[in-house]
Formats: C-alpha cells, structure tokens, sequence
C-alpha cells in the first residue's frame, strides 16, 4: 500500500500542477495589427505566453522571412513541449498503480495460503486477514488508476487544444511579420 499511496501522491501532485499551469493560459486572440504594434515595441507586449512569444521572437529576429519563419517555429515548438511536460508521466502513474494492486493482491493471497498451510481451512478468521489484504490492495490500484485515467485525457485534450492555439498564433505572428515587412519595404 505505500508504493501505492506515493505513486498517487506524485500523480496527483504532478496533475494539480498542471491544471494551476493551464489556467494561466488564456484564450483569446491577437489581431494582426496589434501583433505588429507588439513586434515593433515588444515590451509592451501582454502578459502569459503570447508576449514571451513575441518578446523572443523580438530578441531572435534577424528580419529574413526565411529565417524569421524557422526562428518562430522553434520559439512554439519549444512552449508547446513546456506545455505538455508530465501528461505522460500521469497517464504512466496511472497505468502502475493497478499493477501495485495486483501485486498486493498475490502478497495477501500468499499470506491466505500461509494461514491455509499452518492452520488449515477450518479457521475462516485467520484466512480473512489475508484476504482482507488482496482486495483492499486491489481496490486501492483501481481508485487510484480510473480518476488518474481520467485526468489524463482531460489534461492531455487541453494541451492539445492549447498547443494548437499556440501553432495558430506563431503562423499570425509571422503573417504579422511578413506583412509589416511588406509595408516597410513599400514606403
């Protein structure tokens, strides 16, 4: 049961952690007319991952559309890999903590068999220790697996959700690039 009570913690732990970081994410967009007054004075540039996109993007530029195109295409790869950090630990911890069930349920099946080959069947009480064991043991593993399951895929759907978001915006970032590039070349 101790395994079992860590790996939830840790699971839980690393879950709780996750929902503060996505609720911190907002939702809205920027038009292209305030991303270009952005890019050219980044420090105003507002707050959450949209302005730490815009103000690297800013600090990396090099001002060849080739080049700035690649530039931000790293900047989002590497947020939108920030973002799914440990969904894939939670669904693994969540795939364990049957298995600690199981395992507790053959340490209590073997503790039955013990009491079995000492006493023999006639004593019920002394077996039900044993069994007692097994199926709190796997009890266990499966309160803590479905939740964990469920989570998992709640967490992992929004940051799917949320690393699109983010390719949507680098691609109006350098829609917003280019085009500010087109006027600035045209006068």
């Amino acid at each position: 049961m101790f395994p079992l009570a860590v790996v939830s913690a840790w699971m839980w732990l690393l879950i709780f952690k996750k929902l503060a970081e996505l609720r911190g994410i907002d939702s809205g967009r920027l038009t292209l007319e305030r991303s270009r007054a952005f890019l050219e004075n980044p420090e105003s540039a507002p707050d959450g991952w949209r302005g730490d996109l815009i103000r690297e993007f800013s600090r990396d530029r090099v001002f060849d559309p080739e080049a700035d195109r690649k530039t931000v295409e790293a900047l989002v790869y590497r947020k939108s890999n920030r973002l799914g950090r440990h969904v894939r630990t939670i669904i693994v911890l969540a795939s364990v903590a049957p298995l600690l069930g199981l395992l507790g349920t053959v340490t209590g099946m073997i503790t039955t068999f013990d009491v079995i080959s000492f006493f023999g069947t006639g004593n019920a009480r002394a077996m039900a220790g044993g069994i007692s064991e097994a199926l709190i043991s796997t009890q266990s593993g499966l309160v803590v697996a479905i939740p964990g399951y469920l989570m998992g895929s709640v967490l992992f759907r929004r940051i799917q959700k949320n690393q699109a978001r983010m390719k949507r915006f680098g691609l109006d970032l350098c829609t917003a690039c280019e085009f500010g590039d087109t006027l600035n070349s045209a006068e």
